[in-house]
């Protein structure tokens, strides 16, 4: 935990209360002013010292609740809420190398553009194993990345460790630790649809977007046919199983669709016939992606229970709700539909 979150950090127990730390242990890290690379001496360059706390505990000034900084990571989720589910990017190392993650980030964030995030502070609500806090801190962000799970954030902090633009906070999105209108870009990808109360914790991101700041969400649509029935039977087949066994189950539907979706569609899928058909196989968009990132994938698909699907309509009925301006609701289709949003706060 870097000593610049402090200011923007709220108690989550009672929304409002700015927070002291007591610092139990902390290392000095080096780091060039406007840079996060590398540790050796750049001329031209001044090479500067953080302060990293890694054990220490945050007390609110008005309500006394107490959080404590585990590892590095402020752990703000308030009594009584439970964490989030295990995810099966514990185990994912990102490799910021593989084009397609860059791809689909900026894919599930149109129509932001790198321009966008510069000099900006950002909120990466469901930050998951932290590739999309990656990316928008190489575009000049700062960005914040939360997750309840504790296996995300111990996954994101380590893929985004040194890099002095990114921080990892442990907390419900339905109940933000963060000041009321702070954020430039808060963005939700791929996490509403998981939640009890996904119009709430609309409500809940919305209410930490600044005047002028923009709110992008990328939701899962309604499923039709084979895909809703498959999904059904994965799921009630899966339901028991000890993380251990749901694990080498993924491993196993991974491996078929390596073989009989992902292969076929790296081969075949720009053919002008051909390509439609296989551009409808099972998850075909992860087919450059590695091994591990889509045994993670599926495990957190099987694992992670859908509490709803949304169209578009809905979507932008959210932001018209909420005063939101030039709203851009887009349809995305890959092997299921779904739908991405933008608005701009007014």
């Amino acid at each position: 935990m870097k000593l610049r979150l402090l200011d923007w950090l709220a108690c989550p127990t009672c929304g409002e209360g700015s927070l002291d730390l007591a610092i139990t242990r902390s290392e000095e890290r080096p780091a060039y002013d406007g840079h996060w690379e590398p540790e050796e001496d750049v001329p031209g360059r001044s090479l500067r010292s953080v302060t990293e706390v890694i054990e220490g505990r945050l007390r609110c000034r008005d309500c006394a609740a107490t959080f404590p900084v585990t590892e590095g990571i402020p752990r703000l989720l308030p009594e009584g809420v439970p964490v989030g589910p295990a995810t099966g990017h514990a185990w994912t190392e990102f490799e910021e190398a593989v084009p397609e993650f860059e791809q689909n980030f900026w894919d599930l964030l149109q129509p932001l553009k790198p321009e966008d995030f510069m000099g900006r502070l950002v909120l990466d609500a469901g930050c998951g194993f932290g590739r999309h806090a990656f990316f928008a801190t190489r575009y000049g962000a700062e960005v914040i990345a939360l997750d309840s799970s504790p296996e995300a954030v111990a996954s994101a902090a380590r893929n985004l460790d040194g890099n002095m633009r990114a921080h990892v906070v442990q907390g419900d999105i339905a109940r933000p630790p963060f000041r009321k209108n702070l954020f430039d870009i808060v963005y939700a990808l791929g996490v509403l649809h998981h939640m009890a109360d996904p119009r709430g914790a609309f409500l809940a991101l919305h209410q930490h977007v600044k005047p002028n700041g923009r709110l992008a969400v990328w939701m899962y649509g309604p499923r039709q046919g084979m895909i809703r029935i498959a999904t059904g039977a994965l799921r009630g087949a899966s339901a028991q199983m000890s993380p251990d066994q749901l694990h080498r189950f993924s491993q196993g539907i991974a491996a078929g669709l390596r073989v009989f979706s992902h292969t076929p569609h790296r081969i075949l899928g720009k053919l002008p016939v051909v390509g439609a058909v296989v551009n409808h196989l099972p998850v075909h968009d992860h087919s450059r992606w590695p091994f591990d990132v889509v045994v993670a994938d599926v495990y957190d698909r099987l694992r992670v229970p859908v509490t709803g699907y949304f169209t578009g309509e809905e979507l932008e009925a959210w932001y018209a709700e909420y005063g939101y301006s030039d709203i851009r609701v887009s349809r995305r289709v890959r092997n299921t539909e779904s739908f991405r949003g933008l608005g701009v706060r007014r």
